[in-house]
């Protein structure tokens, strides 16, 4: 499991990150959580996938709070299911500069 590496190194830069590796807990988090301004999330998970965890939280949460997504996936291929040129799509291994430039433009864009 990759999450707690993920956790630290948005730690590590100031950022506070909750994990979650089940995408129905997440989306759980996300609603009950209005400081979450920011989703990370990976494409291809188990009972939902990325693209499901992106619209049932556009479904659940209201507009004004302006949640932003970040899309990370293991396979080039599965990218161009997502097809809002808006939310960035990182490949994996991740890039950590790419990684850490897209988390401070989602921070911004959430203001």
């Amino acid at each position: 499991v990759i999450l707690p590496e993920y956790q630290e190194l948005m730690e590590a830069f100031g950022y506070s990150a909750l994990t979650e590796s089940d995408p129905e807990a997440a989306l759980a988090t996300i609603v009950r959580t209005p400081e979450i301004k920011v989703l990370v999330t990976d494409l291809k998970m188990a009972k939902m996938d990325g693209i499901g965890l992106i619209d049932a939280v556009r479904a659940n949460v209201a507009p004004d709070r302006n949640i932003q997504f970040i899309v990370v996936s293991g396979d080039a291929a599965r990218r161009s299911l997502l097809d809002d040129p808006d939310i960035p799509v990182l490949l994996k291994p991740l890039d950590l500069d790419a990684f850490l430039s897209a988390i401070r433009k989602a921070m911004a864009d959430a203001q």
